[in-house]
């Protein structure tokens, strides 16, 4: 039996593995439970023991103190202001999804030039990438699975090849969305977390075999380094938001200051997650709503509802009016080399349920509540997308 939690938007479905307090006077999820530490008092030990844990790397003589993984989203500003506040010298490390239009590029390159730091930007083999693309979208209708093997297994393996032991993230999504772990937990980078929350079950070595026809050899960075090697030296992945009290929406509003470009969507009023993707609330948009029933924009919605900026019936209005926006699709499968017969296939087979919601046309915005609009500001356009740097250059 489903079970929908009375204070959101969320229910047991949720991917993450959502869990319900069911008693006489209400149905709370786990993560308006967990959502709710961000109100009580334990923000000083927890910020007290991130500055004894900084600490001891500061100890240490080397170039870097830690890596920063970064995708030029508005919170790695603010985690990357955090850092730099806390004394680190940090090596800023990010992957090149392919997918990043004028608008993402942008943002990666003000980030960096903004906060004046050294930086890796690894540019995976095209061939190999499309490939293994191709085949998340037939085995498990998910184009970004590729990408988060690498976003969350690279940075990994540089801090152990460079010998820096401490990686600082921004947020834990598993646990701001369903309260998966207690703030108190401090829990910390794990290959388990990765495969579990990050990747849904699904390592690189299922997209190859019977799938993509690439050599194990040509999936290292994709692959998640030795355990008993990290262990070894001593290399750990903290989540700053287990020791502040994470507010998406007016941190990210901080980065405009910064340089940072937002866009404008017509899936959702969140013009700072993913700003400068080509796909995320496209064709992935459309796919998550196959897969789990909801838009990207219902966890925006339940977000804002924990943090008190909107009522869950005005999240619900939004919720329908936002899931009916159509998105154009036509331009990732020029991307990824999909014959005219071979896009009308996977639309006529593979997204049936969703089909109502391609197209071009563009309704307009719902009105958003003056608790959230004060914290939206610019209204960017993309001028290109899938701008390819690196391997495939492509100005």
């Amino acid at each position: 039996m489903r079970f929908s939690c009375q204070f959101c938007l969320y229910n047991s479905d949720h991917p993450f593995g959502l869990s319900l307090k069911v008693d006489s006077s209400a149905v709370t999820c786990s993560g308006c439970i967990t959502h709710s530490e961000k109100h009580q008092n334990i923000w000083e030990d927890q910020q007290a023991y991130l500055c004894a844990l900084i600490k001891s790397h500061l100890k240490q003589k080397r170039q870097y103190d830690c890596v920063v993984p970064v995708v030029g989203d508005a919170e790695d500003y603010f985690t990357l202001t955090q850092v730099l506040t806390l004394g680190l010298s940090p090596l800023v490390v990010s992957v090149n999804d392919y997918f990043r239009n004028d608008i993402g590029w942008h943002n990666l390159h003000q980030l960096i030039t903004y906060f004046d730091l050294d930086s890796l930007i690894f540019h995976p083999d095209l061939r190999v990438y499309k490939e293994l693309v191709r085949t998340s979208l037939r085995k498990y209708d998910h184009l970004l699975l590729p990408f988060l093997q690498l976003h969350t297994s690279y940075p990994v393996h540089i801090a152990y090849e460079r010998k820096i032991p401490l990686i600082i993230w921004g947020q834990h999504q598993a646990i701001e969305q369903v309260g998966k772990f207690s703030h108190r937990d401090r829990v910390q980078m794990s290959r388990w977390s990765r495969k579990e929350h990050d990747l849904f079950n699904v390592d690189c070595d299922r997209l190859i075999g019977n799938g993509a026809q690439v050599k194990e050899r040509e999936l290292n960075y994709y692959q998640y380094p030795d355990i008993t090697k990290l262990n070894k030296a001593g290399v750990i992945g903290i989540y700053l938001s287990n020791y502040l009290p994470w507010d998406p929406l007016a941190q990210n509003y901080q980065a405009l200051a910064q340089g940072f470009k937002p866009q404008t969507h017509n899936g959702t009023f969140d013009i700072y997650e993913r700003a400068g993707s080509s796909v995320y609330y496209g064709i992935h948009d459309l796919l998550k709503m196959k897969r789990v029933g909801y838009r990207k924009v219902s966890d925006h919605l339940t977000r804002e509802i924990r943090h008190g900026r909107l009522t869950r019936a005005q999240g619900v209005d939004l919720q329908k009016q936002y899931q009916a926006q159509q998105v154009d699709i036509e331009a990732f499968f020029d991307w990824l080399d999909v014959t005219q017969s071979g896009r009308q296939w996977f639309i006529k087979h593979r997204l049936k349920d969703v089909a109502h919601l391609i197209g071009k046309e563009i309704k307009d915005s719902p009105a958003i509540p003056d608790s959230i609009s004060s914290l939206l500001s610019g209204d960017a356009k993309p001028s290109r997308e899938f701008i390819l740097f690196g391997k495939g250059l492509h100005i």
